[in-house]
């Protein structure tokens, strides 16, 4: 046992050190973005509503990743501490797939591409992945503990629910009559304040919309996340399958097939992948426990993977410092800016978010590591993606938007210019998105706007700075 628990501690240093790179990477405009989802949890727990809290479902979630990143907006609203919440989540489900699997699994988990993309992002797919380690691994242990890490699935994502229904009722099978009944009876009362809002969801048009997809397509995002060494690797997942990782593994695949199916989710959304993990992992190691030859062949697998893995972040985040060390629009307007202006920052979406290649190097200029509270929510919806979600960063009020909208733009610099500061527009990345200066310049026609260029044309467009002063 002693053995197992010191070969883990070089996995766990991987895992770590892969999660650290990936809150490098992604802080970028979408991570402020996914942080907005959580403002009317924040909200109710400033307000002191405890109650509405157990309706505020994010999207088809659970409340409690809200309810978690809520307190973190009260108490600390910083990124890289909702980021590193997501960063220790995916490393602790490492931890319990290695504590219960031994090394093997645990390096599987720690270098699984589809586990690895999303463990440092501000949503709830690594408590998710957490949730699942925890109940595969409670499975065969005390019944107090399945039952509690399946209330704490089931508030975490609809899909690990299912995986929690299954494996409760596979353990309740084999159990005696009085601990089955203390079980069930224990998972229910744990699930039952979400089961309304459950229902309620189920019966929404909206629920079962999401865009319809090629299965073609679907396979080809799948073998191209896993990478070559992860279809290697699916022959051991299917060979080792077995007990509560073959239950949770199972419900999970019938559940995101079935919600694909009826459009409740939709078939590119890439991160669903990462919830099978868990016992995808623990599979590999059983297979390998009674094949022990396998082992190296694994082991190079894994570290071919993780090598290549930390390889693109690293070259991603050289290109974040490289782009640092050259003045750019924001850095411009920073320098003019003082507390109480509003810095609204504009850039196009380049490319769709769901493989997680994205990367900013202005939105590094302003430092992960400093608070960012929410602002203005009482002056809008916050939610409204077209007021760029602002945050007050070092006393400056800075919006973040792939467009300039005429109605928000118009509330909010009236705001600032009666309270006497100036409001910056900076764009940047515009280039390839046709037409997005003319539209911005529409926008901001009835002001008096000094325009800047600033930065060198690398193929994205020179990046403009406009200083908006009151309407003409």
């Amino acid at each position: 046992m002693r053995s197992n628990s010191l070969a883990l501690i070089p996995v766990l240093i991987l895992a770590a050190l892969l999660r650290l790179l990936r809150m490098h990477v992604r802080w970028d405009e979408i991570t402020l973005a996914y942080s907005a989802y959580a403002e009317p949890v924040t909200q109710a727990l400033i307000d002191g509503h405890p109650t509405a809290l157990l309706g505020s479902w994010i999207g088809l979630h659970p409340p409690l990743w809200g309810v978690i990143h809520g307190l973190m907006e009260m108490v600390a609203p910083i990124p890289w501490v909702w980021m590193g919440f997501s960063s220790l989540c995916s490393l602790g489900a490492v931890y319990l797939v290695g504590r219960s699997g031994g090394w093997v699994p645990a390096l599987v988990l720690a270098t699984a591409p589809v586990h690895l993309l999303d463990a440092a992002e501000v949503n709830n797919y690594p408590l998710a992945s957490l949730a699942v380690a925890a109940l595969v691994v409670t499975a065969r242990g005390p019944w107090i503990g399945l039952a509690l890490a399946a209330v704490f699935a089931a508030w975490t994502h609809l899909l690990t629910g299912v995986a929690a229904v299954a494996v409760v009722v596979w353990r309740a099978w084999a159990l005696r009559t009085v601990d089955r009944r203390a079980l069930l009876g224990t998972v229910f009362l744990g699930l039952l304040p979400i089961l309304g809002g459950a229902l309620r969801l189920m019966g929404e048009g909206s629920t079962w919309a999401q865009p319809d997809g090629s299965l073609l397509v679907w396979l080809s995002m799948v073998a191209e996340t896993v990478g070559y060494e992860g279809l290697v690797l699916a022959p051991l997942v299917l060979l080792g399958l077995s007990g509560a990782s073959r239950v949770a593994w199972l419900a999970l695949g019938l559940a995101l097939v079935t919600a694909v199916g009826f459009d409740a989710a939709a078939a590119h959304q890439r991160p669903y992948l990462g919830l099978l993990a868990p016992a995808a992992a623990l599979a590999v190691g059983m297979a390998v426990r009674r094949r022990r030859w396998l082992v190296p062949v694994v082991l190079i697998l894994c570290t071919v993977r993780a090598a290549r893995f930390a390889s693109d972040d690293i070259q991603r985040i050289q290109g974040v410092v490289s782009d640092l060390r050259v003045e750019r629009g924001v850095d411009f307007a920073l320098s003019g800016a003082e507390p109480g202006d509003t810095l609204w920052l504009v850039a196009p979406a380049l490319q769709a978010d769901d493989d997680k290649t994205a990367s900013s190097s202005v939105l590094w200029r302003l430092r992960p590591w400093l608070q960012m509270p929410m602002i203005g929510q009482d002056q809008f919806e916050y939610k409204d993606y077209r007021y760029g979600q602002p945050r007050l960063v070092s006393g400056v009020r800075v919006h973040s938007s792939t467009e300039l909208y005429e109605a928000p733009f118009d509330h909010m610099a009236q705001l600032a210019h009666q309270a006497g500061a100036k409001v910056w527009v900076v764009v940047y990345d515009h280039q390839p998105a046709t037409g997005l200066l003319q539209r911005i310049e529409r926008v901001l026609q009835p002001y008096d706007v000094t325009w800047s260029e600033v930065g060198e044309d690398h193929g994205l467009g020179v990046d403009r700075v406009g200083l908006v002063r009151a309407s003409r």
